[in-house]
């Protein structure tokens, strides 16, 4: 009894065996395969350096802001800002009107607000933006801020759309 059934146990892995292996194909894969996995790879490398350099270029233009003229506005808030910087009283306070263009994002804004004075470092307000969720929530326009506000305050003005 115990004969047979080791018998049919060793046919029937003989009879799966043989049927594995006419039906699994294994294919190698040809010269053809492999330059045409190459050319995909060639091809998404060279969408990532074009995504990059876009990437970067958006940044460069957003970030800086070259040899653009001044407003009379923009320049008597410079000449407000120069002589609140001067005036070594702690207790003056800069107000001033933030510019934010389009493809700015939350680090700019930061570094621009330490720049005016208006917060004394930029990468604690930044960490409050991202705790927050208000990094990609910051609105393009002009917004009046000034020293005495909180972060949550600036928060709230960056944050909301202006006309």
């Amino acid at each position: 009894m115990i004969r047979e059934i080791l018998r049919a146990v060793g046919i029937g892995c003989i009879l799966a065996a043989g049927i594995l292996y006419f039906t699994i194909d294994s294919k190698v894969p040809s010269d053809n395969d492999t330059q045409q996995l190459q050319a995909n790879v060639e091809k998404l490398q060279s969408e990532l350096a074009k995504t990059k350099e876009l990437l970067a270029t958006a940044q460069t233009t957003s970030s800086v802001k070259e040899n653009v003229p001044k407003t009379d506005a923009e320049k008597a808030l410079s000449k407000e800002d120069d002589a609140a910087k001067s005036n070594p009283s702690s207790d003056a306070i800069i107000k001033t009107i933030l510019t934010i263009e389009n493809g700015s994002n939350s680090t700019v804004v930061s570094a621009t607000l330490e720049e005016l004075g208006i917060i004394e470092n930029a990468a604690i307000f930044e960490s409050y933006l991202e705790e927050y969720n208000l990094t990609g929530k910051i609105q393009i326009g002009e917004h009046q801020v000034d020293s005495s506000m909180n972060f949550k305050t600036i928060a709230k003005e960056i944050t909301t759309v202006k006309k």
